[in-house]
């Protein structure tokens, strides 16, 4: 099978069962809190951004993968993990600008999505080894990109807490 499909399959696949597990299981707990304390179990999954350095580990992907890509795939990451901390460190001593910081972090990190994600299709990075990239591809970005819808709702719907439901 073509790598762009095998990829694309488990991406989807990874994208499904995270949208399920976010909808039946971690949105009715977020529901329950405050909109400060809901951000900050989905920014913990982004501070862990940094494993696509992994692009500079002699031995980890390819040599022939095109610098320019990997230089955006791991900075970008390496930007939004450390926004998303940033984020998390204020969410945590109760900032003034705490929940403007973690718009910023979103923004940035949705962005850093798309650009990494077109900047990969266009070079094709499916067809050259990757290592554990591979996995990052195909497991931790669609958590990635589940996280950002779900704290994108949480800043749109503003600082209401509901009771949970049976």
């Amino acid at each position: 099978m073509d790598p762009f499909y095998v990829l694309n399959i488990q991406m989807t696949l990874s994208l499904v069962a995270f949208a399920l597990i976010a909808r039946w299981h971690v949105a009715p707990r977020l529901r329950t809190l405050p909109r400060d304390s809901a951000l900050v179990p989905l920014l913990w999954v982004n501070v862990f951004r940094y494993t696509p350095l992994t692009f500079f580990a002699p031995g980890q992907v390819s040599p022939d993968v095109p610098p320019e890509v990997a230089a955006v795939i791991a900075y970008g990451d390496l930007v939004s993990g450390l926004l998303a901390l940033v984020a998390l460190l204020a969410l945590r001593l109760r900032l003034a600008a705490a929940v403007a910081l973690v718009w910023v972090f979103n923004l940035v990190g949705i962005g850093d999505i798309f650009w990494a994600t077109a900047k990969g299709i266009g070079a094709q990075l499916y067809t050259f080894p990757l290592g554990w990239n591979w996995y990052i591809l195909n497991f931790y970005v669609p958590m990635l990109i589940v996280t950002h819808v779900m704290m994108t709702h949480q800043l749109v719907k503003g600082n209401r807490a509901r009771p949970a439901t049976a």
